[in-house]
């Protein structure tokens, strides 16, 4: 740490006035999160000592199903009528015993998107004027930690998370915690406004592979969320031979082959995504509002299927074309009895709810990630609006080699179509794609082992779910905005 460093953290005036700052420049529109998100708040809660300012983290506890073990800032979901600062402060007095009268609310920082959750988080930043004793809640929190900002700036504490996409971002080594993912995005973001020069020109993908961590290859397990009832059959994943996406070509090849071709291979993916999609809303469909993406490929005749079969079961179906599709004869039956918006044509994405379902079919096993064009802009859309997600064979944005490729859709149920793809069993795919079922689309026994794979049978039934009981929630934080206090 350089010495002017050290008289920035010393100098109290200056490094609370340039918090203040930066805090009034952040425009009123960005503080905002979308009306139809789920929304969370967050306390950035700093106090002066004798270390310069310091923040209060919490370590969660490693039995909670969402981000356990990690550090993080106190905070939870807004309620219903609740502001965000009202929320910041409740949460922190709920979690940590914090005495709300006791802080003073600089302000708060941009709303920024963590996808495993699905949540969008808004930072509140505030000065702890009367530090007191706190008192953690037990269910919630191992240990409150007080950290020295002075301690980020400790580069044999500096580490780099490699992202899914390109690039890293910053962590750190805080003894035997690690500081990442969208809490060290925030901490970062507020040294870069307070601390001039505080990393010297140094970018986190500047720092050495041996400085590299991957958290989520040694998070605490859980075991994936059942979505679609207790009485379909199960088999383990890891059991389940995987197979790549030219084996997944090859094997549509053999399908056509013996005259089976894309418009029966549609029919059975739809049947499948809206058998699923009755199952995660309860049974009846009768009224409900459904959403269908539609991309250019296979995937988006699946989609369009399900429009269909999902309209017959008594939906009030909409359905979003990011893409040409594939089997354009399709939508004959289905423009005079839905809405159909066609973004490729200039249609823009609405502003309105979609309802209480999102069909994902917009990229399968023939797209090549990261998301781009109109794919991403739809993906981007999505995550504004707090609602369910069935993926079609898999979410879109994930590789069916590789898993993570940047921007992609965070499903709760993903329905891959007749094997798993080897992309799904990437540890830090697990948190975007929800509950896992293989659908059967009636590929003999032979034919898988013509491109050298174990036959996939479906004896108990054409939807199978796939347990994982070795899965973690904590995924890479290039998923979250990129902003949260700005200059």
């Amino acid at each position: 740490m350089t010495l002017d460093l050290l008289g920035q953290l010393a100098d109290e005036t200056v490094f609370w006035a340039r918090v203040s700052s930066a805090l009034a420049a952040v425009p009123v529109e960005a503080r905002l999160p979308p009306p139809d998100g789920r929304v969370g708040a967050v306390l950035v809660l700093m106090e002066q000592t004798d270390q310069g300012p310091s923040v209060v983290l919490t370590r969660r506890r490693r039995d909670l199903r969402s981000h356990p073990g990690q550090l993080s800032f106190p905070g939870g979901r807004v309620d219903e009528g609740e502001q965000v600062v009202e929320a910041a402060l409740r949460e922190a007095t709920e979690e940590i015993g914090l005495d709300a009268s006791t802080v003073t609310v600089l302000g708060q920082g941009t709303t920024f998107y963590i996808p495993p959750s699905k949540f969008w988080v808004a930072p509140v930043v505030a000065r702890w004027e009367r530090p007191h004793p706190l008192e953690p809640n037990p269910w919630e929190v191992d240990e409150v930690l007080h950290v020295p900002i002075a301690d980020l700036l400790d580069r044999d504490r500096w580490r780099h998370v490699p992202l899914s996409d390109r690039g890293s971002s910053w962590a750190w080594q805080l003894d035997d915690d690690l500081l990442w993912g969208a809490t060290a995005i925030v901490m970062a973001l507020l040294m870069e406004v307070t601390l001039t020069g505080w990393n010297d020109g140094i970018r986190p993908e500047d720092l050495s592979d041996e400085l590299a961590v991957r958290p989520w290859e040694d998070a605490p397990d859980w075991v994936r969320r059942v979505r679609l009832g207790e009485d379909l059959p199960e088999r383990s994943q890891a059991e389940v031979p995987h197979v790549t996406a030219d084996q997944m070509r090859t094997i549509d090849q053999l399908l056509a082959d013996r005259g089976v071709d894309l418009p029966q291979l549609a029919e059975h993916a739809g049947r499948a995504v809206a058998h699923a999609s009755r199952r995660l809303l309860g049974g009846s469909l009768a009224d409900v509002a459904v959403t269908v993406l539609v991309g250019p490929g296979g995937n988006g005749a699946g989609g369009l299927a399900a429009a269909r079969l999902l309209l017959a079961a008594g939906a009030q179906v909409r359905v979003i074309l990011v893409g040409k599709p594939r089997l354009p004869q399709q939508l004959d039956g289905l423009r005079d009895q839905v809405e159909v918006l066609d973004v490729t044509a200039g249609d823009e994405l609405p502003d309105r709810d979609p309802g209480s379902l999102v069909v994902d079919a917009m990229l399968g096993y023939g797209a090549v990630p990261p998301l781009r064009g109109l794919v991403s802009m739809a993906a981007e859309w999505l995550r504004r609006h707090d609602v369910p997600v069935v993926s079609l064979d898999l979410p879109s944005g994930i590789h069916p080699d590789e898993g993570m490729r940047g921007l992609g859709v965070g499903a709760d149920v993903t329905v891959t179509l007749g094997a798993p793809k080897k992309g799904l069993l990437v540890p830090i795919v697990q948190p975007y794609v929800g509950d896992l079922y293989l659908a059967d689309i009636g590929v003999p026994p032979a034919l898988w082992s013509q491109v050298g794979v174990e036959p996939i049978t479906f004896e108990h039934g054409p939807l199978v779910r796939l347990t994982a009981p070795g899965v973690s929630d904590a995924g890479t934080p290039d998923q979250a905005a990129a902003g949260t206090i700005k200059e």
